[in-house]
């Protein structure tokens, strides 16, 4: 059981700042990562991560501000907070869910794109001496039928990335066109839910404040 005061203050002060900022962080990671490939790349698996830090957050808050609900004067400003808050915990697990997707989509399903590259000398594949020297000596006529086969200017393996399509596609791999359409939708759930969470957050904590400060000090100085 959770401890719900600590140093003399109550949990759910102390939880409400872990909401206020993970929660925002973790939208804000899912939004950048639907619309800039480079970044969702890099960050990889963490905006996930993050979103389910801010999931496990919000009912460990709400859990912690009913205990504390208990102990202070009900005012319909705490009342109106109270029922804001009860409201967080579904835009928190839509906001997982959709991170998670993401990422699993681009990670494992996506269409991967095909980047021209230069091509380049492949170091496996020998040159003879002949053509090495301007095409003195043994001529093309003459030439070994391994050298005639062989491409020494073949592009170089690379391994499977999301802006590098394999010569094979691997069989769970969507096609071009479906990938085009469910990146659009994922774009638009992941702008949508973390716009729509961010002001969930806001909303509930200026809520809190008001049902805190209203009333509770002076406009003048004592």
């Amino acid at each position: 059981m959770l401890p719900y005061e600590i140093n003399g203050l109550p949990l759910h002060i102390l939880l409400v700042h872990v909401v206020v900022i993970v929660v925002p962080a973790g939208a804000i990671l899912t939004a950048l990562g639907a619309v800039w490939p480079a970044f969702r790349r890099k960050v990889g698996i963490l905006t996930p991560i993050v979103t389910l830090i801010g999931l496990v957050s919000v009912p460990l808050a709400t859990n912690a501000g009913e205990w504390l609900q208990e102990r202070i004067a009900s005012t319909p400003l705490v009342l109106a907070h109270v029922a804001l808050g009860e409201t967080m915990l579904p835009w928190a697990v839509a906001q997982f869910v959709v991170a998670t997707v993401i990422w699993a989509w681009y990670r494992f399903f996506a269409a991967v794109r095909r980047t021209p590259e230069p091509p380049q000398r492949n170091a496996s594949v020998p040159v003879p001496a002949g053509a090495a020297a301007g095409g003195s000596g043994t001529s093309g006529a003459e030439a070994s039928p391994a050298y005639a086969s062989a491409d020494p200017f073949a592009p170089a393996a690379t391994p499977d990335a999301e802006d590098h399509e394999p010569s094979l596609t691997p069989p769970n791999r969507a096609s071009a066109q479906v990938s085009a359409i469910v990146s659009i939708v994922l774009i638009v759930a992941g702008l949508g839910i973390s716009a729509g969470t961010v002001m969930k957050v806001v909303q509930i904590g200026e809520s809190g404040s008001q049902a805190v400060w209203s009333g509770s000090f002076s406009d003048q100085p004592r």
